[in-house]
């Protein structure tokens, strides 16, 4: 990559930059969905359904190829009319339609296996449904004459997503590098065992809400739902659980005084909810729950705007996201279980894939490597709260934050360091758990400022995965002869 395309692509990737665009789309989604509800005579809910599909598609569908926006066309809409039949069934039959919800959305989970387009098709099945959980009364309460503009406000939204992020992304999509397809293994796919995490997390989800919370079950479903959601690993799932749930209760507090501000109807909540999302949407980028709190004081304002007491049902929430996240950490815990460190071992062997591909001077390899080592930052935040309670060195959080601080040296690292590439190739025998080969040895002096501080980063890498030494069988020693008499 160019060094202006360096610049772009962290611009664009930039806190602000990304609320600025999600932002944008939800505004543009909601002023066509408020057009269309008065021309056509519809409810309200759907211009929910439009703002809640433009946020969550705003960041499933960040960095789309084109291919994949095209089918998103034509599966989009589609699903949302089989969403909206999803609704009135959930409404009229409650075992039925929760049985049908948890299949839908388990399928979602479970194509993934087939690759990065099967795990974005996935996702635009699943988000129609989960508005459903969001705007509860949207689908099933609507009168059949506009059961069929689903699909259509489903549109407007993909349409101004698309839109907004295409016309952001134009400058360095042509960079990217398409990630490689990993081997076949023998052992059962992560995705096989996220999707059965999902369906008992969901069932039991279903049970626990109708049986606790008969009038607000679907909070309890959410909040299960976007814990086992892509979570990597037991630790992942249990930190997402624990940051909606520091969320939603620090949002409670700032509902609690934000509410009775604004008189039923007043125009100036409904600008207000855009500015708590645009906030929140920002502060995602550093940790979940700021996006869990400003949710749930959006909702405070939406509450207030359509005359309903925010308080005791903000209470409520509170108590069923806590259910919630309790099902779904449990789910990941005991269903077909996996752990966060292995998810970053695998991370970590592509990473280290792909700086042996730069020191083979092979095209792309130094956008495999930056996209690899971004990827990593999906596990970070479990993993570097593990450090921070432990206080254990080297930790495999560490592991991330070497290997962000060498990609900078990595976009400026020559090929032929014939030491770098033998530790490189040390180092990954050492993640994949092999001891054969040569072992791992201190780079040469009269090697490049770039080379060195990329072998910094092996050599602690090669400390957090090397095995323990052992400490050498002592011989027992012979016993003592008895000394002769006198």
């Amino acid at each position: 990559m160019a060094a202006g395309t360096v610049r772009a692509v962290g611009a664009l990737k930039a806190p602000a930059a990304v609320a600025g665009t999600t932002m944008a789309a939800v505004l543009a989604s909601f002023g066509s969905a408020l057009l269309l509800e008065r021309a056509a005579h519809l409810h309200a809910d759907s211009v929910m359904q439009a703002v809640v599909l433009s946020l969550t598609l705003s960041r499933a569908h960040r960095g789309a190829r084109p291919s994949d926006r095209l089918i998103g066309f034509a599966v989009l809409p589609a699903v949302a009319l089989v969403s909206v039949g999803l609704g009135v069934l959930m409404r009229d039959d409650a075992f039925a339609g929760d049985a049908a919800f948890t299949a839908l959305v388990t399928a979602g989970v479970w194509i993934r296996r087939f690759g990065p387009r099967f795990s974005k098709a996935g996702t635009l099945m699943m988000l129609p449904a989960i508005a459903l959980l969001v705007i509860p009364h949207a689908a099933p309460g609507a009168p059949s004459t506009h059961l069929l503009w689903a699909p259509v406000v489903a549109l407007v939204a993909y349409f101004w997503v698309t839109a907004v992020q295409v016309a952001m992304e134009r400058p360095w999509r042509s960079d990217r590098s398409e990630a490689p397809t990993p081997a076949p293994s023998k052992r059962m796919p992560a995705s096989t065992r996220m999707a059965a995490q999902m369906g008992v997390a969901l069932c039991v989800a279903f049970a626990f809400g109708h049986w606790l919370f008969p009038h607000h079950w679907s909070w309890v479903v959410l909040t299960a739902f976007i814990v086992c959601n892509g979570a990597r690993g037991r630790g992942d799932a249990l930190h997402k659980g624990l940051l909606r749930a520091l969320g939603a209760a620090g949002g409670t507090v700032l509902a609690a005084v934000v509410s009775g501000l604004f008189a039923p109807r007043d125009p100036h909540a409904v600008a207000l909810i855009f500015v708590v999302l645009g906030a929140a949407a920002w502060l995602r980028q550093r940790s979940y729950a700021y996006w869990a709190g400003g949710v749930t004081a959006a909702l405070s304002l939406l509450y207030g705007y359509f005359g309903e007491s925010a308080v005791p049902l903000l209470q409520t929430r509170l108590e069923a996201i806590l259910v919630g996240a309790a099902i779904g950490a449990a789910a990941a815990w005991t269903v077909l279980p996996f752990r966060t460190r292995d998810v970053l071992r695998r991370r970590t062997s592509a990473s280290l894939a792909a700086l042996t591909d730069v020191l083979k001077d092979e095209p792309r390899a130094r956008a495999r490597f930056e996209d690899s080592v971004a990827e990593m930052d999906a596990v970070y935040g479990p993993l570097r709260l593990h450090r921070f309670v432990t206080r254990a060195r080297p930790h495999h959080a560490d592991v991330v934050d070497v290997l962000r601080e060498s990609v900078p040296h990595v976009r400026v690292l020559g090929p032929g360091v014939k030491g770098l590439r033998a530790n490189v190739a040390a180092v990954r025998r050492v993640v994949a758990r092999r001891h054969d080969g040569a072992p791992y040895r201190p780079l040469a002096p009269e090697e490049g400022a770039a080379a060195h501080a990329v072998d910094a980063a092996l050599a602690l890498i090669h400390a957090v995965y090397a095995p323990p030494p052992q400490e050498p069988k002592r011989e027992p020693e012979p016993p003592e002869r008895a000394r002769p008499a006198g």
